[in-house]
């Protein structure tokens, strides 16, 4: 299990209270953190496999204003404490994170691998299962970049590895809250993992706590998937 928080804005904004939140999580949350922040001059991407509790590199990154940030931070299941399982993973245009862990991975990796296309295949560096959703994602999107083209291959996702990695009869589901992002639009699933989302006119965030101070969070319910657009109007429907 993991934590995971994103946000658009229209002018710079200080995430300070979302790091503090964090690395509160961190103490649970451990196995490193990952972020993803965007900004004019492009895309910088920072990860560390210290606890975010108390790495004082990841503390000083909560001193930045920005318009568009993800973060992650780690509890391991799938994958070693190392850098190359440490999220976000990036490609191209996109970032991606994951929450949560594909139920019998080990059993289904062989089977869910050869969905991805073999380029990608060959460019997957660490064990995890949120890395080859990535690359699974990035298989079925292909060089299409319209929002609903992005929500249509996360769907795909979320409904092939659901196939693939579930059995019905234990009663339990993979848990698949991904966040994937170009730094201007966001799009978020949640299934199994808590999940909320917070409107402003000039800011749109999710998270998987309530991060920032504000009482107009809402929970995101489950089996449904979060678009933030370039306008940052945030809208939920249900994953088809």
């Amino acid at each position: 299990m993991c934590r995971i928080f994103a946000v658009r804005a229209s002018a710079p904004i200080s995430v300070r209270p979302a790091f503090d939140g964090l690395r509160k999580l961190a103490v649970e949350h451990k196995d490193g953190w990952g972020v993803a922040a965007f900004s004019q001059s492009g895309r910088r991407i920072e990860t560390g496999v210290l606890s975010a509790e108390s790495c004082t590199r990841f503390d000083a990154l909560g001193d930045l204003t920005t318009q568009a940030m993800l973060v992650h931070i780690r509890l391991a299941s799938v994958g070693t404490v190392h850098e190359r399982n440490t999220h976000p993973f990036a490609a191209g245009p996109w970032v991606f994170m994951h929450n949560g862990t594909l139920k019998n991975f080990e059993k289904a990796r062989a089977r869910f691998e050869a969905e991805i296309a073999p380029a990608l295949r060959q460019e997957l560096k660490g064990e995890t299962d949120s890395e080859r959703c990535f690359a699974l994602f990035r298989t079925y999107l292909e060089d299409r970049t319209g929002l609903e083209d992005v929500v249509a291959a996360l769907t795909r996702v979320f409904r092939t590895a659901e196939k693939i990695c579930d059995d019905d009869s234990a009663g339990k589901r993979s848990a698949m809250n991904f966040l994937v992002s170009d730094g201007v639009r966001v799009f978020a699933t949640r299934r199994d993992r808590s999940l909320f989302t917070l409107s402003r006119p000039n800011l749109a965030a999710i998270a998987s706590a309530e991060l920032l101070p504000d009482p107009s969070w809402r929970e995101v319910p489950d089996d449904t998937i979060v678009t933030i657009d370039e306008d940052l109007h945030l809208d939920t429907r249900p994953i088809a």
